[in-house]
């Protein structure tokens, strides 16, 4: 297995603060700079158990998931995961099975906050660093770029993490944040 220090995670939620409850857990392992897609990870979890755990329920999140696709709602509604086992899973899957290091989200204050909220419900900690969080908004802002809704079901946590990761590559590229080949470089 090859290591991925970048992971893309797409959380889909009942509520947008910390606390609240998470209906599914989508990520994917990436290479910003070679564009490399890599193992991928998705959980869809039991609501009632994450109520059981404390975590909440907003209406008006509930009232924004009934004008969601049906695909995206049936996706994200139908999980039986246990809240604990699911973070224990992706724990392992982020630092044991893929050896990230960067945990790459769409905007600081949503999916990395409230996992991190969920992890302490459940009394284990992250397993990543807060210094190692990466804001794709920030990114796509500089080089103008968006992710393609159109790949797979917009608001399926995996399918987000996934047109979310290549965006990361696409502005890396439009950055010239990856390295060039061209042979004259040296003769410059």
């Amino acid at each position: 297995m090859t290591a991925f220090s970048h992971v893309m995670v797409d959380l889909e939620t009942m509520g947008a603060a910390p606390g609240c409850a998470i209906l599914s857990i989508g990520a994917v392992a990436f290479d910003p700079v070679n564009g490399r897609m890599g193992p991928d990870f998705y959980t869809a979890l039991s609501l009632d158990n994450c109520v059981t755990w404390g975590l909440t329920i907003e209406p008006g999140t509930v009232l924004w998931w009934m004008r969601q696709s049906e695909a995206a709602r049936n996706e994200a509604m139908g999980g039986d995961q246990m809240l604990p086992l699911a973070l224990a899973d992706f724990a392992a899957w982020f630092s044991e099975y893929i050896g990230a290091q960067y945990f790459w989200c769409h905007g600081a204050t949503f999916d990395a906050p409230i996992l991190s909220a969920a992890y302490q419900c459940v009394g284990r900690e992250t397993p990543w660093k807060f210094w190692d969080v990466r804001d794709t908004r920030t990114l796509y802002d500089l080089a103008r770029v968006k992710p393609d809704r159109a790949i797979g079901t917009h608001h399926n946590a995996l399918d987000d993490a996934r047109a979310q990761a290549m965006a990361v590559v696409e502005a890396y590229r439009r950055l010239g944040l990856v390295p060039t080949t061209c042979a004259g470089a040296a003769n410059a």
